[in-house]
């Protein structure tokens, strides 16, 4: 593993988006943002923070959230909107596992699927067109994917504090 395996991650606070008159424009954009808060919440962590499971008796680390959203990327995006073969990474609770050994695996595997994701979902004519996977629309998906990193975002921030020992913003 790199000594720093978050360096070519951008952590830099941005603001939300601004509001549209076009849905799909907008709803990427909200897409985009909750992705990026999300991936924030690894700054100031060691390997070692990332993989603590910081709020016992909770089984739940940082590193956790990132396999569990891969696999969200992968089921609602990838597969979901693309079809082909649907894939579980880390088997039926993939929330568990992970160790700082697999860190940059598991970083690799997540941005991996988001592009994935993001060419699944440029590769649909409308909100209203249907998934080859799951069969849901594509604005369905992309509103259960926000909401999907709004929640697990905020867990994320307070495992990351508990890790941290300290609240830092």
């Amino acid at each position: 593993m790199t000594s720093d395996p978050f360096s070519t991650l951008d952590l830099s606070r941005r603001g939300a988006p601004t509001t549209g008159t076009d849905l799909s424009v907008l709803l990427s954009d909200w897409l985009i943002y909750q992705r990026h808060e999300f991936t924030r919440k690894l700054r100031d962590l060691s390997p070692e923070g990332l993989v603590e499971w910081s709020i016992p008796p909770m089984e739940l680390s940082v590193l956790g959230l990132i396999r569990h959203m891969t696999q969200m990327e992968h089921f609602y995006f990838s597969w979901g909107l693309g079809g082909g073969e649907k894939k579980y990474r880390y088997g039926e609770d993939d929330y568990a596992g992970g160790s700082v050994d697999t860190i940059e695996a598991d970083l690799g595997y997540y941005f991996d699927e988001v592009e994935k994701a993001d060419r699944a979902i440029a590769a649909m004519p409308s909100l209203e067109a249907t998934g080859e996977g799951h069969e849901w629309s594509l604005g369905a998906a992309l509103i259960k994917m926000i909401d999907e990193y709004a929640l697990h975002s905020g867990q994320a921030h307070m495992l990351r504090f508990a890790a941290l020992g300290e609240l830092r913003r």
